[in-house]
């Protein structure tokens, strides 16, 4: 390892210990190829160009010490939802971005939804908006929303959408996709070389039980779980993969919230199906005892589960039946949460979490579980960089790579309190929680972005980053 000569994926090689670059970091415990060991990352022009021991780097304008904490791919959140048109006072791209790198995370995966409009004229519009205000890089899922959007499927592949997400139960008013439709739009993508992505419930199961609840008078936060009981997913989730089966299509489900949710992609995997799935911090640490305390904050679509099923997650999780860790970043504001004692039924669900993912995972699972950190690794970085296309960009500290890094002191302790954070919402669903293992710098493309839970970056060097298909 300590005389690595490379540049990026083709390029003049350099020799790197007669260069001067622009960073080395020094001093730390790197994440490379699967495992941890000791050495140090050369930097020029946003790449890793080398890594090496300390004696055989190259001499480089800037020396970060990491001070003996571990050096990982910077974070990757594939599922945010940070800027809506109409929701703008809730999080933007600018502010939710600058969160992002303070936690820890240095690309976020948000979603382009036409509704009612062209698929492709909202991918350029939020494309362009990220570019203007991303504090870090970007990508795009595309949503299904129309029938008429599966036309659009080829062109929008090709600007780049990460995937092509389809609602099977009813968000906002959209109307859900049935599964005639779904099965066009997933012949489509096949042809398109993506991935197919579903939010999974089944809409039928989900509207006649809402309506039975609210027929007895009830409007409590536990309804609103009841509304959308574990069949729902199991359904969707079991229709998504038959589809996805039949015309050949790779399939990633979206927050999978229950241990019979994860058994199903489990058995699709032992059959050798490319399917994949994510589950979500709040599903992994709270279930429907919370709502009790917590109510309407932790108002959520699919719902909060059983204790049972938070720890069948968590096996999931460690095991590998599931690959990806995201938060599904939404963010009412308070005052917009607290009607929900009152009607649940008037609350739109959703909690904030793209600023404390890391740093709860390293806790909650490093620390708590004894998860390897090699596995959280790859949950919150290196896998879904591959899921979506973005690796080795994204998600890897090897030669050639954008050298996005964070340094994590595995030691250090805070409490989680919602005015210390940098997202707009003003609560936090994990509030007082002490956690163990904080991010204390993040670096993207060669430049420091955040440190010492501050932020040092600016809005608009974020970069879009499309689909590579492999």
């Amino acid at each position: 390892m300590d005389h690595i000569i490379s540049a990026c994926w083709g390029s003049i090689i350099k020799e790197a210990t007669t260069m001067t670059v622009d960073t080395v970091v020094i001093n730390g415990k790197i994440f490379s190829q699967g495992n941890f060991f000791e050495a140090g990352l050369a930097i020029d022009a946003g790449k890793i160009i080398s890594i090496a021991k300390e004696p055989s780097l190259p001499p480089a304008d800037e020396k970060i010490d990491a001070k003996g904490n571990i050096v990982i791919p910077g974070a990757v959140d594939a599922h945010v939802h940070l800027h809506i048109p109409g929701s703008l006072h809730r999080e933007d791209f600018a502010n939710g971005t600058k969160a992002a790198a303070i936690g820890g995370t240095t690309t976020v995966i948000d979603f382009a939804v036409p509704r009612k409009g062209e698929l492709e004229k909202t991918f350029v519009q939020m494309k362009a908006d990220g570019e203007k205000m991303c504090a870090i890089d970007f990508a795009l899922h595309a949503a299904i929303c129309l029938e008429k959007h599966i036309e659009e499927i080829p062109d929008v592949s090709k600007m780049g959408a990460v995937s092509f997400k389809h609602f099977m139960a009813n968000p906002d008013g959209l109307q859900p996709l049935d599964s005639g439709i779904m099965f066009d739009s997933f012949r489509k993508i096949r042809e398109a070389k993506s991935l197919a992505t579903v939010h999974a419930e089944n809409e039928s199961i989900r509207l006649r039980q809402m309506n039975e609840l609210k027929k007895l008078g009830r409007s409590d936060p536990i309804a609103h779980a009841l509304s959308r009981p574990i069949i729902a997913e199991v359904e969707a989730i079991s229709r998504a993969i038959l589809l996805a089966s039949e015309t050949s299509t790779p399939l990633h489900i979206f927050h999978v919230s229950s241990g019979p949710g994860a058994d199903l992609i489990r058995g699709a995997k032992k059959m050798g199906l490319p399917v994949s799935g994510e589950t979500c911090p709040h599903h992994l640490i709270f279930n429907q005892e919370d709502l009790k305390k917590f109510g309407p904050y932790l108002q959520v679509n699919p719902p909060l589960r059983t204790k049972a099923d938070s720890e069948a997650l968590w096996k999931a999780l460690a095991d590998g039946v599931l690959d990806v860790l995201v938060t599904d970043h939404y963010a009412p504001l308070q005052a917009e949460k607290e009607k929900g004692w009152e009607n649940i039924w008037e609350v739109e669900g959703g909690v904030p979490g793209v600023e404390t993912r890391v740093m709860l995972m390293i806790s909650e699972g490093y620390h708590r579980r004894k998860l390897p950190l090699e596995r959280i690794v790859e949950v919150i970085s290196t896998m879904p960089a591959k899921i979506f296309g973005l690796y080795p960009a994204k998600g890897a500290i090897q030669i050639g790579s954008d050298a996005d890094l964070t340094i994590i002191d595995l030691n250090e302790e805070m409490t989680i309190r919602a005015e210390k954070l940098h997202h707009r919402a003003d609560w936090s669903p994990f509030e007082g929680f002490k956690v163990k293992g904080i991010p204390r710098l993040t670096m993207l493309r060669g430049e420091i972005v955040a440190r010492e839970g501050s932020f040092w970056g600016r809005e608009g060097f974020g970069r879009f980053y499309p689909r590579q298909y492999q």
